[in-house]
């Protein structure tokens, strides 16, 4: 096809004002998704949340090609296993009970009883070829169903021999009665049966064109040479030699290196060159390019719109990166380049026209035009099949009329068998599977509202006054450690905050090049805190520090670099190889032991420089990113009173406030592990710089003069929780008070033992784990996990998130929730007008929707939605993952991270009156979208009665509960050991049972009763008195800024728990 530039119309050139507008359409469609380092959960489809849910689902799985619900193979395994029961059938169908008296068929099943046999059987219709196969080489259309019971069988056999219409003597065989009541069936069927013509779903590109009529796919010439430049172009330091230019942006960088002189190597890019230089000499945009692109494609402007979604769409992740790095270049691992999405767009269209050239010109010659190949296609539309009878739904209407109880000679009337074919096709796959996903989550929601109701009848005892205070943030991950701390040591008062604790600061820590925000995606940074050395003696350990650990930067460069090259590579491989080897072999067979080796070579006895945060403000000068350089004490003060407000905390004495993150090795998606409410980062620092200004002493008289008192003896000390291994660090323990080094020291050798038991519960979820194993082994387990080279399950993450519980702590201590409910502190007393609730669930409502929803659609799709299995999986430019070699980028979750989730939207159980929040939603339409659409289930839990009521079809709707009891146990591990499935809801005597002050002796962290094997009697108390924390340990770290006391060492010398039977 020969190559021609021809003049744009002066119509069309008109037309670049609009692409842009059409940029930014499509580019909603495209991923969310940063880079692998600051990965954040969100709703995977964001850009559909203006629909109801279940239209939204469907909708988007026509655009994408993609699966809206599990599968009905799923659905029926749990109706079989009782996940489902018949209450919630027969709950998602009352709404067609208003014509239950109307029977579809004379004599035949109504609606309503139509559908709750159908979501009942599981019918499996084979598709297309596999159909007529079957039809064709079997007797299935004169043979009964296999799944016929005895008693419909005789049923139909009494109806042939009513219609039988062959000899009278002697008696018909069964076999001739069924050969004529199924044949006769079908071939009534199969006349009724509406017409249709299969249209294989394309777009306009000239691509999918053709495809259809030449059967070459150009899109095998451009994606892997597109993948290549976007990798190149967006590298983050990985490559060898850095792609050339990229300062110009992705296109110019494009043209300066395809347009040299001699031309890209490729065939079917011959002439580019020369049309890339003349684009340049003519300082095109990439408006105008893309216009000519459009227009040497020949496509009407009427697709034009259409074209460019699909264009971008046909590598979604690359062109969702590519914005990811226009719009938040903050985000960028290490170099922000000047990416544009129109850019890339315009890049690709060139590479169409050609790619679309050269395969016309192959197929049809090499004068063949675009008008030729609309000619072809045109003429194989004219000539396509005619309209055919749907076999799958004559199939499945013949099945289903053998199942249920209709006589099959009424289907001989034309009427009849139109009616009964439209009931069977208004009940297809899309809505049985919508029906029973409406079940599966009813279930669930049943089971924790009544265990909630349950509950606050039960735990009605006050709590004794607390020894000290914990702020978790509201990951459900923290469930457990809550729990089993407040099992454990009765008199702690236990709080959860979203993970930033109100600090939305861009954060530099001591050995990071490179600030980066530690705030909620929807927030915008406007200060930075930076960490540093103090004292003379520290500064130069800070420095010894820095060029040591430049030294083995360096030296990690040079084996990485060198073994690229021919030279250096052979140098490399001689010089330490044979040491990695030994390393491979360590990390493989003996990982933790290897890891604590090569920690102690690496960093010996020197814990580093003791640090400060530089979070209070000097000066009003910007630093030169335009960020504030610290806070001033008045925006301290509105942090830490609204914090203090909305938990209802009234600080007493000891304060931990606990940030979390994960760390693993080799593991792509380790920020996926990390805290959603820090943007997909670690909350140590968040809550280290919270703590520092709940201490400050302007701070607290800022307090009081707002009415807060914080007393001299309160301490607020920050701490950071891995919930990969379960260790703690603890920062500036120098500056604690000698008054309350008592009290931090009990604290924390009682949050080491609860990381223990939280350890312990989390691993029966690990196959790899035996069901019987020791509390002693969990915490080696766990942590072990987290070193070993070839494991790709350090952690389950938010895996199994299901509910968030927005009130007072009082209300849920006690209740086993099995680590799947965020758990958000808020007090309804101290929020007359409801402003705080307001702010709350602005924040914490849409982080929980985005984890919820991306884990349901990377389970319910792990290919479409999510990035499938980890195997294949290649990191590029510190970018995201890909399949192999060359692929498009893989968004969303891994399977093994999601392989055990449940996937049920978000269940927001809200302890505010119904008309607060019904207020609150006509105020925030956001909000509001989430809640009206059904991307979330909204609950309103009365806090003076206790009433509930369920947000449905636009109006808060009573819930009456339907289970009155559910299991009392005296310690979470008597409920949870030796079972690997989720589990429901359970009563913890031991946490919710008030201790007074005599009970618990000073010396003692906690005093309770044994862990009893899963054997014993659900409602078995246990006595107490059995374990207890010794006070003979030591404090854990030492007088240093920044004290690493992993829960293990502290729980090793300061704990002794009974062990599991």
């Amino acid at each position: 096809m020969k190559a021609t530039a021809r003049p744009m119309r002066e119509t069309t050139e008109d037309r670049r004002t609009d692409i842009p507008d059409l940029v930014a359409r499509a580019a909603r469609l495209l991923p969310e998704q940063p880079p692998l380092q600051a990965f954040v959960h969100h709703n995977t489809l964001h850009a559909f949340e203006h629909l109801p849910f279940d239209d939204a689902v469907v909708h988007a799985a026509r655009l994408f090609g993609t699966e809206p619900f599990q599968s009905e193979a799923a659905f029926h395994s749990c109706v079989d296993s009782g996940r489902i029961q018949q209450e919630d059938l027969d709950a998602v169908i009352e709404p067609m009970a208003a014509d239950d008296d109307v029977p579809l068929v004379p004599g035949g099943p109504t609606r309503r009883q139509f559908h709750a046999i159908r979501l009942r059987f599981l019918l499996e219709v084979p598709r297309g070829p596999a159909l007529s196969l079957l039809l064709q080489e079997t007797d299935q259309r004169v043979r009964f169903t296999a799944r016929l019971s005895t008693r419909r069988r005789t049923e139909l056999l009494r109806q042939a021999r009513r219609d039988w219409t062959g000899p009278t003597a002697p008696e018909p065989a069964a076999r001739a009665l069924q050969e004529q009541l199924l044949g006769r069936l079908w071939s009534h069927l199969e006349k009724m049966a509406p017409r249709v013509q299969v249209v294989e779903r394309s777009t306009p590109r000239r691509r999918d064109q053709i495809l259809a009529v030449t059967g070459l796919d150009p899109d095998e010439l451009v994606h892997p040479l597109l993948i290549r430049l976007s990798a190149a172009f967006l590298d983050q330091g990985i490559a060898y030699w850095p792609m050339p230019g990229r300062h110009r942006g992705f296109l110019g960088a494009f043209r300066r290196l395809y347009g040299r002189p001699g031309g890209p190597p490729d065939r079917f890019l011959r002439g580019l060159g020369a049309e890339l230089r003349r684009q340049e000499a003519e300082s095109w945009t990439a408006e105008r390019t893309v216009v000519w692109a459009l227009t040497e494609l020949d496509l009407p402007e009427r697709d034009w719109a259409d074209t460019i979604q699909a264009t971008l769409l046909s590598l979604r992740g690359w062109a969702g990166m590519m914005r990811q790095f226009e719009h938040r270049p903050d985000r960028s691992p290490v170099e922000a380049h000047p990416a544009r999405l129109i850019d890339y767009l315009a890049v690709q269209l060139i590479l169409d026209v050609y790619a679309a050239r050269h395969a016309v010109a192959e197929h049809l010659g090499g004068h063949a035009t675009f008008a030729d190949l609309d000619r072809l296609s045109a003429h194989g539309e004219a000539t396509a099949a005619p309209a055919e009878v749907s076999l799958e739904l004559v199939y499945e209407a013949f099945v289903l009329a053998q199942v249920m109880p209709v006589d099959t000679a009424v289907l001989a009337d034309a009427h009849h068998a139109t009616a009964w074919l439209g009931a069977v096709r208004s009940c297809d796959a899309i809505e049985r599977r919508r029906l029973l996903h409406l079940a599966y989550e009813r279930r669930h929601r049943v089971g924790v509202l009544d265990a909630l109701a349950a509950h606050q009848r039960v735990a009605t005892r006050p709590s004794p006054r607390s020894r000290f205070q914990a702020v978790f943030c509201i990951d459900e991950r923290e469930e457990s450690l809550r729990r089993h701390l407040e099992e454990h040591f009765p008199q702690v008062e236990t709080f959860g905050y979203a993970g930033f604790f109100g600090v939305a600061m861009t954060y530099r820590g001591l050995d990071e090049v490179r600030a980066r925000p530690l705030c909620p995606v929807g927030v915008t940074s406007r200060h930075l805190v930076v960490e540093e050395a103090v004292g003379a003696a520290n500064t130069v350990r800070s420095r010894r520090h820095t060029v040591a650990r430049r030294r083995r930067g360096a030296w990690s460069r040079l084996i990485a670099v060198g073994g690229r090259t021919v030279a250096r590579g052979s140098a490399v491989t001689f010089g330490v190889g044979f040491t990695s080897f030994f390393s491979l072999i360590g990390r493989c067979l003996f990982p933790l032991r290897f890891h604590r080796c090569l920690r102690r070579l690496q960093h010996g006895a020197d814990a580093g420089p003791v640090t400060r945060l530089a979070v209070e403000r000097t000066s009003a000068e910007e630093h030169g990113d335009g960020l504030l350089r610290g806070y001033s004490v008045p925006e301290m003060v509105d942090l830490v009173s609204a914090a203090l407000r909305t938990m209802g905390l009234n600080p007493r004495s000891l304060v931990l406030i606990v940030g979390h993150g994960s760390s693993s090795l080799n593991n792509p998606h380790e920020s996926a592990h990390d805290c959603g409410a820090t943007g997909g980062g670690r909350g140590g620092p968040n809550a280290r710089a919270f703590a520092v200004m709940a201490n400050h002493a302007a701070v607290r008289a800022g307090l009081r003069d707002r009415g807060i008192d914080v007393p001299e003896s309160a301490w607020f000390l920050g701490a950071y929780h891995n919930t990969c291994d379960d260790s703690m660090t603890y920062y500036d323990e120098d500056l604690i008070p000698e008054r309350c080094r008592p009290t931090a020291d009990r604290a924390k050798r009682a949050v080491a033992a609860a990381c223990v038991l939280a350890a312990h519960e989390r691993s029966r979820r690990f196959e790899s784990a035996p069901a019987d194993l020791p509390l002693s082994g969990a915490l080696t387990h766990v942590e072990t996990r987290t070193v070993d080279l070839g494991q790709p399950r350090p952690e389950y993450g938010h895996a199994t998130n299901a509910a968030c519980v927005v009130g007072r702590r009082s209300r849920t201590r006690g209740l086993f929730l099995d680590r799947r409910a965020f758990l958000v502190s808020y007090d309804p007393d101290g929020d007359p007008t409801g402003e705080l609730l307001t702010n709350l669930l602005l924040a914490a409502g849409p982080v929980c929707a985005g984890i919820n929803l991306e884990y349901y659609f990377s389970y319910v799709d792990p290919a479409g939605y999510g990035c499938g299995t980890k195997l294949p999986h290649n990191i590029v430019g510190l970018l995201g993952v890909m399949d192999g070699h060359a692929s498009d980028l893989r968004t969303g979750l891994p399977w093994q991270m999601v392989e055990i989730h449940e996937p049920v939207r978000l269940l927001l159980i809200v302890e505010a009156e119904p008309e607060r929040l019904a207020a609150i939603l006509r105020e925030h339409p956001a909000l509001s979208r989430l809640v009206v659409n059904g991307w979330i289930q909204l609950v309103a839990w009365s806090p003076g009665s206790g009433a509930m009521h369920v947000f449905r079809h636009n109006a808060f709707q009573p819930h009456t509960p339907e289970i009155t009891e559910f299991p009392v146990v005296g310690r979470s591990a008597q409920f949870y050991a030796g079972k690997r499935g989720h589990l429901g809801c359970a009563h913890v005597m031991t946490a919710s049972e008030a201790v007074s002050s005599e009970a618990v002796p000073s010396d003692a962290v906690a005093s309770s009763g044994p862990v009893a094997s899963s054997e014993a009697a659900p409602s078995e108390t246990l006595s107490s008195g059995a374990a207890s924390f010794s006070e003979t340990a030591s404090s854990g770290a030492s007088g240093a800024g920044n004290g690493r006391a992993s829960a293990g060492e502290l729980a090793r010398r300061a704990v002794r728990i009974q062990e599991l039977p």
